[in-house]
């Protein structure tokens, strides 16, 4: 069981203003929750294997082929997973694209203060 001070906490951490009025109410909620959340250390998990999904699937993903702007890429049929390759920009033509370089970098504004 949650009390209202521990509610009060968990709201501070998560930087929420709660209107007094609702405390109660929301300490109750979040009371049930953690009830239900409990019950899955009664569930036996002895036999289970861990598994970063909860399906069998695999990505399946096409090679990445670089293409320069002025060579046409090797035709190739399509499988239902891959694009149309589209020619590559070189690196002089993408800096013409941007409205401040230095060299073969682009500048951004300073971010950091």
């Amino acid at each position: 069981m949650i009390t209202e001070d521990d509610f009060e906490k968990l709201a501070s951490l998560a930087r929420l203003d709660v209107d007094p009025s609702m405390k109660g109410e929301l300490t109750e909620q979040v009371g049930s929750i953690l009830g239900y959340v409990q019950k899955l250390d009664d569930v036996d998990t002895a036999d289970a294997q861990a598994m970063s999904h909860t399906h069998e699937a695999i990505n399946v993903l096409r090679e990445d082929k670089v293409h320069p702007v002025d060579s046409q890429p090797p035709a190739e049929p399509l499988t239902s997973t891959e694009a149309t390759p589209q020619p590559m920009l070189s690196a002089e033509d993408m800096l013409q694209n941007t409205p401040d370089n230095s060299g073969r970098f682009i500048r951004v504004p300073l971010i950091v203060e």
